[in-house]
């Protein structure tokens, strides 16, 4: 009888580990475990759950959403989840759909759900294959045999039923079901030793997988930590030439646990380099500190979808920050508080933290009241505020709304907007954080004119994208991303038709595709979503294309089917609804991700800022939450470097 957890990790490329994948009972939002993420596969390796417990494959929609986006009644789950390997040494996934929430959505009375999947990371749903009867379809389970596959289940009676099957497909030619003598091989028992290590397990199967796909699942799945730090190179000066900290390496190569690579700034100003004589030839040894800045959490409260980028002020670097006011998770009203888009500047990013007075040096660059270009006041809810610099002008991008028919702030009136930065005579930029230095308001519209969203009339979260000469705008409406290209001379206007390029699939977006945000790394687009409300349950989604594709094309997005960030621990704590961010870059040009989460910090209960720095896996995946020991081990916090000074004749 197995346990799971004396299963050790392979030592050598023949061993095998056992692998369950399961689904769970439900709980908590607070503990990422409602009903849309329990109802999906889950995986463990040795006993040890993957992915922090979230599911890695999730069923789609029963159809595709129509043009008014996905709803609830579309959105489906899966129960008595079963893996085994097909005939060509992949996998096969075999479960039970049901609706969203976990109720029957009607085909478990004949059918059963199949996927596909080379190396359990990657999945293809194929559907649902009609078994031929109508008694109900239960914890089924499939092996592959003789070329063919068979195929047990339990009807509603609990009678345990067997049929083969010609192929792993929808399309299979289904044999006469006869009585079961019994369980296929995998197939999980209530009873079986370990089962009771996985919280909340419901039910499942566990097969035997070699040493690189387990290797391969925990670095997807799994934390990926710094393992090594490369030797720095020794630095020699000619005698009687200056030393400065210029001369010394300015980063730290680092090797990680998953084969990936990244680096880290070093801080030599403590490093004694003043003490150096370079007159004489001789050896020296500085010790340096590796920079590896650890924000506050949160960096600042009831600031949610927030933006942190450098801008160049008339020569002077300095950092910007814009966010949702988000007191009390009210972004339309704000509690009762003030009412406006508040804008934070300053030298540094940890100068922008409200630990370290950022919340003093706010100013609402717009506050209700205001009249847009049009004369019309903007009465609240100035949403999802993100700055680009757009045909070298600062732009801000975000959602005011209006008053609706009773007179109070409705958030359905909210319009794409967006205001540039001013410059003076002599084309300098003015103050950033002066209000008067910006433009009003306008509504971005489609080019001739007419509001984005023609069935709803709410557009928000607008982002700018610039690729192989290509601008585009990219924004939410309708519960789902929709992108145009755009004129970066006439920042107010597409110069094509809306395009939907992502709506929610899967019950983990369930009903929202927002937020949309790109990054371009190594040839590909990496544009990251937020899925799910803004509560709880909000998560990050990714979608990725191709530099220079037509990015006005749905086909040229490819998406991932789990999200790439949830709910989960970070550095001891728990953090909560984690979405709504943007890519952008440090004082040290290390790429950060700026975020927010739910927190009840001071008593506050809205969503807060969060600030990260970004680890892309040897898969080219983001990491968006490298917790401080995974992304620098202690042992190389601190790094030496030798200095020779040498003689002419010697260098």
């Amino acid at each position: 009888m197995l346990d799971y957890n004396d299963v050790e990790p392979p030592a050598n490329a023949t061993a095998t580990v056992t692998l369950l994948a399961y689904d769970r009972h439900p709980t908590t939002e607070a503990e990422a475990n409602n009903p849309d993420v329990a109802h999906s596969l889950h995986l463990a390796l040795g006993g040890e759950p993957l992915f922090d417990g979230y599911g890695v494959f999730f069923a789609g929609v029963a159809q595709e959403p129509g043009p008014d986006g996905t709803f609830d009644p579309d959105l489906r789950s899966l129960v008595d989840p079963h893996v085994a390997r097909l005939a060509d040494g992949t996998f096969g996934v075999m479960a039970t759909r049901v609706a969203r929430g976990g109720g029957p959505d009607g085909t478990e009375r004949s059918s059963v759900l199949l996927a596909t999947t080379p190396d359990l990371i990657t999945f293809t749903e194929l559907g649902l294959l009609d078994i031929g009867v109508t008694g109900g379809v239960f914890d089924a389970a499939f092996e592959a045999r003789d070329g063919a596959y068979v195929i047990t289940w339990v009807d509603d009676e609990g009678q345990a039923w067997l049929a083969t099957l010609s192929e792993f497909s929808t399309s299979a030619h289904v044999g006469e079901p006869t009585a079961s003598p019994g369980p296929l091989e995998g197939e999980l028992e209530p009873q079986a030793a370990g089962a009771s290590a996985i919280p909340h397990l419901r039910s499942g199967s566990v097969l035997e997988v070699d040493a690189g796909v387990a290797q391969a699942l925990r670095d997807r799945f799994g934390p990926v930590v710094n393992t090594d730090a490369r030797p720095l190179a020794a630095v020699e000066v000619p005698v009687g030439a200056a030393l400065t900290a210029g001369d010394l390496p300015a980063r730290l190569e680092l090797d990680y646990s998953d084969g990936s690579t990244g680096s880290l700034a070093i801080d030599w100003s403590g490093a004694g380099l003043d003490g150096i004589d370079t007159s004489v030839a001789g050896e020296h040894r500085l010790v340096g500190a590796v920079k590896q800045a650890v924000y506050p959490t949160p960096f600042a409260d009831e600031r949610a979808d927030p933006t942190i980028c450098a801008f160049d002020f008339n020569g002077r670097e300095v950092f910007l920050m814009i966010a949702t006011k988000d007191l009390h998770l009210d972004p339309v009203s704000n509690a009762g508080g003030p009412i406006g888009m508040p804008l934070r500047m300053a030298d540094s990013i940890a100068a922008l933290a409200d630990s370290a007075g950022g919340a003093d040096l706010e100013t609402d660059l717009l506050v209700a009241g205001d009249l847009d270009a049009e004369g019309n006041a903007m009465t609240g809810c100035f949403w999802a505020p993100e700055i680009h610099v757009i045909d070298g002008e600062l732009s801000i991008l975000f959602m005011p709304s209006y008053d609706g028919e009773d007179g109070r702030t409705d958030m359905w009136t909210g319009r794409a907007s967006i205001i540039q930065l001013r410059r003076d005579d002599q084309g300098r930029h003015l103050d950033p954080t002066d209000p008067a230095s910006w433009t009003k308001a306008q509504h971005v519209t489609r080019a001739d004119g007419s509001v984005l969203n023609d069935r709803a009339g709410i557009s928000l979260d607008m982002t700018y994208i610039e690729d192989s000469g290509n601008h585009y705008y990219c924004w939410q409406m309708l519960g789902s991303v929709f992108i145009a290209t755009m004129d970066p001379a006439d920042p107010t206007r597409l110069t094509s038709e809306p395009v939907r390029i992502l709506a929610p699939l899967y019950a983990w977006d369930n009903t929202i595709a927002e937020g949309p945000n790109v990054h371009v790394r190594d040839g590909r687009l990496h544009l990251l979503y937020s899925g799910s409300t803004v509560g709880d349950t909000y998560t990050t989604g990714l979608a990725t294309a191709a530099c220079g594709a037509n990015l006005t094309d749905p086909a040229a997005w490819a998406r991932l089917g789990q999200p790439i960030q949830k709910s989960g621990p970070f550095n001891g704590e728990y953090q909560l609804g984690t979405g709504h961010g943007m890519w952008s870059v440090d004082e040290d040009g290390n790429q950060i991700y700026v975020f927010h989460a739910r927190t009840d910090h001071l008593g506050l209960t809205g969503r807060d800022t969060f600030v990260r720095r970004v680890h892309w896996t040897a898969d080219g995946l983001p990491r968006l939450d490298m917790e401080t020991e995974e992304e620098l081990a202690p042992r190389f916090r601190e790094v030496t470097v030798t200095v020779r000074v040498v003689a002419g004749g010697d260098a």
